[in-house]
C-alpha cells in the first residue's frame, strides 16, 4: 500500500484558512520566563482532501481507510483530525494545490495568483530501489570526489540501508542525523503551486456594544521582528518617534473606513481638536525591562469605538527609522481599565492603583519654563495633573537623571537619550529639556499616569511603586 501510494505525487484541496498564533511565558528553572510563540492554520470547519491518482485493490483500500480513521493528529500533536478514505460514489472537489511539475499552466492560465511552497514527500519505489543501489548517499554528500576505496569505506559505515519505504518510515530523526544525512532516508522535497490567498490575514471582528459606543479604553498591542529577535526591537529612546509612526499609521487604518474615528485622530468631525485629555495616547513599553519597547500600550478616556477597534485590529505592522524592516503588531487584549486584573507580568506597574509614581520617560514641560509661579517645572506639572482631574501630590522631586535606585539599569542608561522632539506634524517643544520626576500623593492614583509636552506619545510617562 506504501509503495503504491508513492508511486504518484498527490495533490490537494486546502479550505480557506487564516494565520494565527498564541503567545505565552514557558516557566524556566531557575531562569527567566521565555516568551513563546505557538503559530497555526485556523481552518474552521473546513476539509483538507488528499488526491492520490493510483488505483488500490480491495484489501490496500480496506487498509488505508483503518489508517485514516485512526489518525488523531495531523503535523503535530495539537493538530487534531477526524480523517475518512472517500466513498466509491462520492465526488471530491478539484484540487487546488498541484506539483509544479503536473500543473502544466496553459497560455490562459493566472499564475500570479499561485505562489510555490515545497513540500515532503517519499520517492517512488523505482527512485528509492536506485537511491539503495548507489549506495544511499546523503543529499549533500561529495561522494563523486573521494575514491573507489573511500566511497567502499563509506557504504560499510552507512549500512545496513532501510531495504523498503515502510523501513525508511520507522527510522527515527537521530538515527539518520547520526550517519551525516540531511534528511530522512526516502524523502524527496517537491514544489507546489499553492493559491496566494490560501492564508489570507484575517481581521478579526469587534463585537458591537448594545448603544453603538465605546467598548473598551485599554488595548494592549505585542510588537515582533520578523526574526523574533528581541534585540533588534526599537531601543526605549525611540519612545517617542515610534509612538508618531503608529499613530499615522491608526489613522490611515481608520480613515479607509470613511471618516477617521475621534478617539485615534484626537479632533472631532469637523477636525476641531477634542479638548482635555480625552484621545487615544500610544504608549510604547518594555514590559521585560530589556531596554527594547515590545509592546504599545493605547489608552483612551473617552474610550474606543467599533470604529477604533476595528483600525487597531486591523493593523498588522509597523515600521521603526533605521530598522532592519518592519515591526509586526497583535493585539494583546482589549478591556475596560476599571476592569484590568493583575496578571500580566510587568503591566502593574503602569495601570495598578499607586501612591508614588516615578519617571519612566522624561517630563518635558509642554510651556517656556520660569523660576518660580505657575510656569516652574513644578507648577506646570500641578497644572497638568489639574486638566486630567488628578489631585495635587504631597511632595513632587526633579532631578536631571534618575539616581541608580529609581530605575533599573537597562532602563535608567536610556534617559538622558530619548527623543524629546515630535518629527512627524507637531510643534516642538519649547524647551528642548527633560526631568525625572517623582510624585508623591495622599492617596491612590490609578494609572496610567503621564503628563507634559509628547504626553500622548509616551514621552512624561510614570511607573507606579508599591514600596
Amino acid at each position: 500500500m506504501i509503495e503504491a501510494l508513492a508511486s504518484a505525487l498527490p495533490s490537494y484541496t486546502v479550505p480557506s484558512a487564516t494565520l494565527a498564533h498564541s503567545r505565552h511565558y514557558m516557566p524556566v528553572p531557575g531562569g527567566k520566563p521565555t516568551l513563546v510563540m505557538d503559530a497555526w492554520a485556523q481552518v474552521g470547519t473546513g476539509e483538507l482532501w488528499v488526491h492520490w491518482p493510483v488505483d488500490l485493490d480491495s484489501a490496500q483500500a480496506a487498509l488505508l481507510a483503518k489508517l485514516v480513521a485512526s489518525l488523531d493528529y495531523l503535523g503535530r500533536a495539537e493538530s487534531w483530525v477526524e480523517g475518512r478514505l472517500l466513498g466509491a460514489n462520492e465526488s471530491a472537489p478539484r484540487a487546488n494545490v498541484i506539483a509544479y511539475e503536473q500543473a502544466a499552466p496553459g497560455p490562459s492560465a493566472d499564475t500570479s495568483e499561485m505562489e510555490l511552497v515545497p513540500l515532503a514527500a517519499p520517492l517512488s519505489p523505482e527512485q528509492y530501489r536506485l537511491w539503495r543501489e548507489q549506495g544511499a548517499p546523503a543529499p549533500e554528500t561529495d561522494a563523486g570526489k573521494r575514491t573507489k576505496a573511500q566511497q567502499k569505506g563509506r557504504m560499510k559505515e552507512q549500512a545496513p540501508f532501510p531495504e523498503t519505504l515502510l523501513d525508511a518510515m520507522q527510522w527515527d530523526t537521530a538515527r539518520w542525523k547520526d550517519l551525516g544525512w540531511s534528511q530522512a532516508p526516502g524523502l524527496q522535497r517537491v514544489l507546489y503551486r499553492r493559491p496566494k490567498q490560501a492564508l489570507a490575514a484575517w481581521i478579526p471582528s469587534v463585537a458591537p456594544a448594545a448603544t453603538g459606543g465605546p467598548i473598551a479604553d485599554t488595548v494592549l498591542l505585542a510588537l515582533a521582528t520578523p526574526s523574533g529577535n528581541r534585540s533588534a526591537l526599537p531601543a526605549l529612546s525611540r519612545t517617542l518617534p515610534q509612538a508618531e509612526i503608529l499613530h499615522k499609521s491608526l489613522v490611515a487604518h481608520s480613515g479607509r473606513q470613511g471618516s477617521v474615528a475621534p478617539a485615534l485622530s484626537g479632533c472631532d468631525a469637523e477636525q476641531r481638536p477634542l479638548k482635555g485629555h480625552r484621545h487615544a495616547h500610544i504608549l510604547p513599553l518594555d514590559l521585560d525591562r530589556d531596554g527594547h519597547l515590545d509592546h504599545v500600550l493605547l489608552w483612551a478616556p473617552m474610550g474606543f469605538d467599533r470604529a477604533a477597534l476595528e483600525a487597531v485590529h486591523s493593523l498588522r505592522v509597523t515600521w521603526t527609522k533605521g530598522g532592519a524592516g518592519e515591526l509586526r503588531v497583535a493585539v494583546a487584549g482589549q478591556a475596560w481599565r476599571k476592569d484590568l486584573k493583575p496578571g500580566v507580568e510587568g503591566l502593574e506597574r503602569y495601570l495598578a492603583p499607586a501612591r508614588i509614581w516615578v519617571s519612566l520617560s522624561p517630563f518635558v514641560p509642554p510651556r517656556f519654563l520660569k523660576k518660580n509661579g505657575a510656569n516652574s517645572a513644578q507648577g506646570q506639572i500641578e497644572s497638568e495633573l489639574l486638566t486630567r482631574g488628578l489631585p495635587k501630590p504631597e511632595r513632587i522631586r526633579l532631578a536631571a537623571f534618575p539616581a541608580p535606585e529609581d530605575l533599573p539599569e537597562s532602563q535608567a542608561a536610556h534617559f538622558r537619550h530619548y527623543i524629546r522632539r515630535r518629527q512627524r506634524g507637531g510643534q516642538p517643544p519649547p524647551q528642548d529639556c527633560g526631568w525625572f520626576v517623582t510624585l508623591e500623593f495622599a492617596e491612590m492614583v490609578l494609572g496610567p499616569l503621564c503628563l507634559g509636552y509628547g504626553s500622548h506619545f509616551g514621552l512624561g510617562l510614570f511607573v507606579g511603586r508599591t514600596g
